[in-house]
């Protein structure tokens, strides 16, 4: 099949990858253009832009998916059917229109839960046991196109953002192929959303992974878990940004006394406990600004903390 693919970040690429190695003709590879990124602010490309010179298919990177000289370029090209894995544009109906077959995309969600550009972030957040993979037809309104295809994957208690979606991915590779054959066969059913069960997921910020001790032990938990790797779950111990990659609740005495942030035990066993709105978390690894990310046990060793002392 002629396939036109849209994506950007690392995890398109195993999609891209797939569907050349399952011998579809992809005609044009549509990604993001290249923006400033590290300390010298340099051009960089996608790493879906990456992936597909590798592979030596034709590369657009507009400005606007919606710009009339790239719809008239890209339906040149004459592609049937159009995959959207993570672009980071909406597609408006003159583009969803062009090839004859339409766009099917792939969300990290079991529609028509957690629509938007953050799903995993929300089922990690809520503290979901369950999400999954959906492929659909794409429509003008966000995430509410008919679905072709769902599969349900369990959260591991020990998931994080990073892991759960390299799992997802794994999962949604074999979906997505499996549904460009059936639309190739025109045996793909169409499930319509019902909209009364629909949630909403939109962009996550760093100011959102900020940790608010005030929530309760496990709200903190969920909130490190879905921000990690990326943006980071942080907050601040005085004048130093420190980045919590991981911790636990833990157990603490009923009368333990201490206020939302502040440390209330340092020890070889119990590590660095802090205390949160209800209960208490052990933080087993972070990263303080400038440098490595290291275990809460090795900080301990490095820094002159002393019960007390808070995390804001």
């Amino acid at each position: 099949m002629r396939i036109a693919f849209f994506g950007t970040p690392p995890p398109a690429v195993k999609y891209l990858g797939a569907l050349a190695d399952a011998g579809h003709d992809v005609v044009a590879v549509v990604t993001q253009p290249d923006r400033p990124a590290g300390r010298g602010r340099e051009l960089r490309p996608s790493a879906v832009k990456r992936a597909a010179e590798e592979l030596g298919l034709r590369v657009m990177a507009p400005e606007s998916a919606a710009a009339a000289e790239f719809i008239e370029a890209l339906g040149a090209l004459a592609p049937e059917l159009g995959v959207v894995v993570a672009y980071g544009q909406i597609l408006r109906p003159a583009l969803l229109e062009l090839p004859p077959l339409g766009f099917v995309n792939v969300h990290y969600s079991l529609l028509p839960e957690l629509r938007g550009a953050a799903p995993v972030y929300g089922a990690l957040l809520k503290g979901l046991e369950r999400t999954g993979v959906t492929v659909q037809f794409m429509a003008e309104e966000l995430d509410a196109g008919d679905i072709i295809l769902q599969r349900e994957v369990e959260i591991a208690e020990d998931d994080n953002r990073g892991t759960l979606t390299e799992r997802l991915t794994a999962v949604g590779t074999e979906l997505l192929l499996e549904a460009v054959d059936l639309i190739g066969a025109g045996s793909a059913h169409r499930v319509p959303q019902d909209p009364s069960r629909a949630s909403y997921m939109g962009r996550v910020s760093p100011d959102d992974c900020r940790i608010c001790w005030e929530r309760d032990a496990e709200q903190i938990r969920n909130g490190v878990r879905a921000c990690t790797p990326w943006p980071g779950a942080w907050c601040r111990l005085g004048d130093t940004r420190v980045k919590v990659q991981e911790l636990k609740r833990v157990q603490i005495p009923l009368t333990q006394e201490g206020t939302p942030g502040e440390i209330v035990e340092l020890s070889s066993n119990a590590g660095l406990v802090v205390m949160a709105g209800q209960g208490a978390v052990e933080i087993c690894r972070l990263q303080p600004a400038g440098k490595r990310p290291m275990s809460g046990e090795e900080f301990l060793r490095g820094a002159r903390l002393q019960v007390g002392d808070r995390f804001d």
